[in-house]
């Protein structure tokens, strides 16, 4: 490539050509650029380089016999930010503004696993909804009470909130609860539900009190105190659940 286009793909590029009036310090002489005979047939000769103004420096090191260097600035540097065309104002007028979202997309979001007991489904609450299971101490006491109600081994079914990346509210969220236990009643059996939840949960899915009998769909429902509330405080949790379960007669589950 001859020096005129090189200097053409500079121009091109938003970079300003420029060379030197004299030579550098330190820098290998070159020939004088002859821009007509290095212009190829059919291109236009290339516009005038633009000089770049020398600034003089101080003397470094070991200069002290010589005069203070003269350094041409890099020109291409200088001129690139300037070379960049602003965006159109077409084009921001088009992209729409990002909304807030509204006060409810956050919506409900919780893991409930269901065990299959007699005639009862025995349901827990995750305390972290987005893990596998249930953590290693409400796992643990999730077993206990499942040995308790006399439940098989075998792997829960669960139900996530929401479905979908969509966020539910708590009247969806109680709909595909009700149709999730129906489902599970028709195929698996089981007539209750006796489900381990946290006040607020069962407030906004269950539409009513904890220790109190409800109703989803066809199927009545008990909540009592979460796992983690269980271990937290045993003696309050544990004795208030366990007379909601007598009480309402979700104890005798075996069958």
């Amino acid at each position: 490539m001859n020096e005129a286009q090189r200097q053409s793909y500079l121009r091109a590029l938003g970079l300003t050509p420029w060379v030197a009036r004299t030579t550098l310090p330190g820098a290998a002489p070159s020939e004088p650029l002859d821009w007509a005979d290095e212009t190829d047939a059919g291109e236009s000769p290339a516009a005038p380089p633009v000089e770049a103004t020398p600034v003089r420096t101080a003397p470094g090191v070991g200069d002290a016999e010589q005069p203070a260097r003269e350094t041409a600035p890099v020109a291409a540097v200088a001129e690139a930010p300037a070379s960049r065309a602003p965006a159109p104002r077409d084009s921001v007028a088009e992209t729409p503004a990002r909304q807030p979202a509204p006060a409810h997309a956050a919506g409900l979001t919780f893991t409930l696993e269901a065990h299959l007991a007699g005639d009862t489904w025995v349901v827990f609450q995750q305390e972290d909804p987005q893990a596998p299971e249930l953590g290693r101490y409400t796992g643990a006491l999730a077993a206990s009470l499942l040995a308790v109600f006399g439940a098989a081994p075998e792997r829960p079914r669960r139900f996530y909130c929401p479905l979908t990346s969509q966020p539910m509210n708590a009247a969806e969220a109680a709909q595909a609860l009700t149709a999730f236990f129906a489902g599970l009643s028709r195929q698996h059996g089981g007539r209750r539900a006796l489900i381990c939840a946290d006040d607020t949960l069962a407030r906004a899915v269950l539409g009513g009190e904890r220790f109190q009998t409800v109703k989803l769909g066809e199927m009545p429902a008990l909540a009592v105190d979460s796992l983690q509330e269980m271990l937290d405080r045993p003696a309050v949790a544990k004795k208030r659940s366990w007379q909601a379960m007598v009480t309402h007669g979700f104890a005798g589950s075996r069958g």
